[in-house]
């Protein structure tokens, strides 16, 4: 039983090197459009139908101007706005210098749209509430982006770090239960 455990670590380290990658491909779809928000607007194609997503890019620790501006996805057949979906806890990512967040998802079939951004905002209550409080020096809106990116849908995100759970669960588990196995089982 002590090895059956202590082999829990090697599998959880495997499963945690697989959900690493299934989790960082959810936040790293490729780029179908970026726009400055100094462009307010521009066309992009999609040519076949999924889910996609709105990022906000920008410079890290700064402050963003996400409360002047809401993106509209319209598409050019019909005119069009898309519903667009958000959630509370918006993935984010970012390298030190630049970060990216998720604004919103949208699901679309192949065909020519517009990104436009509309004046409104882009942020929840208390988002918009934390943004008054904080006095931050506005940024050039030439440094921050808007993109249009293929998405994975939220559960596949959602297994993702289920397997970071479940994987974590193996390392820690097959540790402890190894090296306490004489208290845990005894005869």
């Amino acid at each position: 039983m002590q090895i059956f455990l202590f082999s829990l670590i090697p599998l959880g380290i495997i499963i945690l090197l697989l959900s690493l990658k299934f989790v960082e491909k959810a936040f790293s779809g490729r780029i179908i459009i970026e726009i400055p928000y100094s462009q307010k607007s521009a066309e992009f194609t999609l040519s076949e139908s999924g889910t996609y997503a709105v990022w906000h890019k920008g410079q890290y620790f700064r402050r963003a101007p996400l409360d002047e501006f809401k993106p509209e996805i319209i598409d050019k057949s019909t005119g069009l706005s898309l519903k667009l979906s958000s959630f509370i806890m918006r993935p984010n990512t970012n390298n030190g210098k630049t970060a990216r967040m998720e604004i919103a998802r949208f699901s679309a079939s192949p065909g020519n749209y517009v990104l436009q951004l509309s004046e409104g905002s882009s942020v929840a209550g208390i988002e918009q509430s934390l943004l008054r409080i904080l006095h931050i020096k506005m940024v050039d809106y030439d440094k921050y982006f808007i993109q249009i990116r293929e998405s994975r849908p939220v559960l596949s995100v959602l297994l993702g770090i289920l397997l970071l759970t479940f994987s974590g669960l193996c390392i820690i588990g097959g540790l402890v239960g190894g090296i306490l196995h004489d208290q845990i089982f005894k005869h």
